[in-house]
């Protein structure tokens, strides 16, 4: 394979000309306005990077063309045009369907060098999108979120056990070749350390994330509901069984029962984030009370802005998942001011809800439990007060200023160069994040 030649050590800072900005190639599976939390996290790296001065292209499989975006620094590239041929054929065959996608990500890589060079490429963990990349002649650093393993365990069959090792040996090997490896916290930096058996002395930085600026503004102008206003309650993200979303809903089930048999008001879900027709079929299984579905209602996949406006109206966010990778929820829970029901079993959750107090933990991702824990925080005002407030006050220090500068403190060591200072970013020894203890010596 022809290697991708570096034309220049440039600091990723704008300068003079003879000291061009970091050109990022930024590999991801979807890209706003595909709402997801990927496609989130993707753009909120993306801007971070361009505040810093940074070209950002980013390569996504969820499109076709090249669109410009609201930052004349990022430019978004769809692959899934490259998918023709004998690609079409692997990408219905477990396992070579993961090999098809980085063989059309590489092809668009190389297309797009030739036009203009790459410094350096960052690439997501997931499924592997640089996995035939790894020996390009490029820096390269992975930002993980969750292993395909994980969503892949969900799904019964040979087949899919085949697709689910495939991706995680792809994984792994892009993992152990990176130049630098990024997590969003201590807890998940941890978990990824031991799936993919991380080797001591490989460069491993913890880096928070950072929330849209469209939601936070949405969120500190929105004003709590006040206390005579209706129970509701939302629920951002998939109808899988890590998220708990069968175990939610029979929660939900549960606390109608409850205050129905009390006479209270019974309060409402809210639901964001899923595909078409997931709530019909889940529903369909489930030994819901009759009068149940009336207070359920599916939003679907919502952008920012639409997001927001349910958020609005709820008083707070209900996230029991067995395992968050970016933990995206959690954050914009936060940031909108909502207080946070998570559940014990996802260390993201309890260390994030230890750190910033922004809300409450369900022991255990059962129905008995989230009911439990709903009814309590239902009916404790001052609580959720104290949540909303805790939340908008850690939430301001989440700024893409802030996550663009580490994320180039971690280019910058995958490229051999020193560190810089740059605005947004406290140096290492003050915020303990930027780097953690698998970082070289």
């Amino acid at each position: 394979m022809t290697e991708l030649q570096r034309t220049h050590q440039a600091a990723p800072v704008e300068g003079p000309p003879e000291q061009p900005p970091l050109e990022v190639a930024l590999l991801t599976w979807e890209y706003p306005p595909i709402p997801s939390a990927k496609g989130r996290v993707a753009c909120e790296v993306a801007h971070g990077l361009a505040q810093h001065g940074a070209n950002v292209r980013v390569f996504t499989m969820d499109r076709e063309d090249r669109v410009r975006t609201d930052n004349e620094r990022i430019e978004v590239i769809g692959c899934a045009n490259r998918i023709t041929g004998l690609r079409r054929l692997m990408r219905h065959v477990p396992g070579l369907d993961h090999i098809a996608a980085a063989a059309a990500f590489r092809e668009r890589i190389h297309e797009e060098h030739d036009r203009r060079p790459f410094d350096l490429i960052e690439a997501t963990n997931h499924r592997a999108p640089a996995a035939m990349l790894m020996d390009c002649g490029l820096p390269m650093v992975i930002r993980n979120g969750s292993p395909y393993a994980l969503d892949a365990a969900e799904q019964s069959g040979t087949l899919n056990r085949l697709s689910a090792a495939v991706a995680s040996g792809l994984e792994a090997r892009c993992v152990a070749k990176s130049d630098a490896v990024i997590s969003n916290s201590r807890a998940h930096a941890g978990m990824i350390k031991d799936w993919y058996d991380i080797k001591p002395g490989h460069f491993h930085q913890v880096t928070p994330l950072s929330v849209s600026p469209n939601l936070d503004r949405q969120g500190r102008k929105a004003p709590y509901p006040p206390a005579h206003a209706k129970l509701r309650m939302a629920r951002i993200g998939k109808a899988s069984i890590r998220s708990g979303f069968t175990e939610t809903l029979l929660g939900f089930d549960e606390t109608l029962r409850q205050l129905r048999t009390e006479g209270k008001a019974l309060p409402e879900l809210h639901l964001i984030g899923l595909h078409a027709g997931d709530l019909d079929h889940v529903l369909d299984i489930l030994d819901l009370d009759a009068e149940t579905p009336a207070q359920i209602f599916d939003h679907g996949r919502l952008p920012d802005h639409a997001m927001g406006h349910v958020l609005a109206r709820c008083h707070f966010v209900i996230a029991a998942s067995r395992y968050q990778s970016f933990g995206s929820v959690y954050h914009e829970a936060a940031a909108f001011g909502r207080p946070l029901i998570a559940c014990a079993e996802d260390p993201i959750a309890r260390d994030f809800i230890r750190r910033h107090d922004c809300g409450v933990m369900a022991d255990a991702c059962t129905p008995e439990e989230i009911a439990r824990t709903v009814l309590a925080l239902f009916e404790d005002r001052e609580m959720q007060l104290a949540c909303r407030h805790a939340g908008l006050e850690h939430a301001a220090t989440w700024s893409r200023e802030a996550l663009g500068a580490r994320t180039i403190q971690a280019y910058r060591r995958a490229m051999n160069l020193s560190e810089i200072e740059l605005p947004g970013l406290k140096p290492a020894r003050e915020t303990g994040l930027v780097r953690n203890r698998y970082a070289r010596s």
